[in-house]
């Protein structure tokens, strides 16, 4: 695997403790779609490899460009991840990609939710 990338990936990764509980924040933030599918498939292996279940998840999209190769790649992670997730809120999801959005809850019944607040994602995220 590329060092670079996987360098990049791990800075896009965080790891935070709200109200308790720990959530993973994934940054996809000021990327283009041709940028997201290594990315994605790097920071999926990174997080398979924590062997962590019932994740909280903040994928961040705001001031990104997402295309149908980013809407592929995040269906094959979210495929590939479900079981380890437990919820998964979005942030800067707007126009064409609420539309993204849904497409990849259905192919990978993740039921991601988008918010406008990563405040509003957080308590989502923590909330029974």
């Amino acid at each position: 695997m590329d060092q670079d990338l996987i360098e990049e990936a791990k800075k896009r990764m965080k790891w935070i403790t709200y109200k308790g509980k720990e959530i993973l924040i994934d940054d996809y933030r000021n990327l283009q779609g041709k940028d997201f599918p290594p990315l994605v498939n790097t920071i999926l292996n990174l997080t398979l490899q924590t062997g962590k279940k019932d994740i909280l998840l903040i994928l961040d999209f705001r001031e990104s460009y997402v295309n149908k190769e980013t809407v592929e790649a995040f269906n094959a992670a979210a495929n590939a991840s479900k079981a380890m997730l437990k919820k998964t809120a979005v942030l800067g999801i707007t126009g064409v990609k609420k539309v993204l959005l849904n497409v990849v809850n259905k192919v990978s019944k993740v039921d991601a939710k988008p918010f406008d607040s990563i405040e509003e994602a957080k308590e989502w995220l923590v909330g029974s």
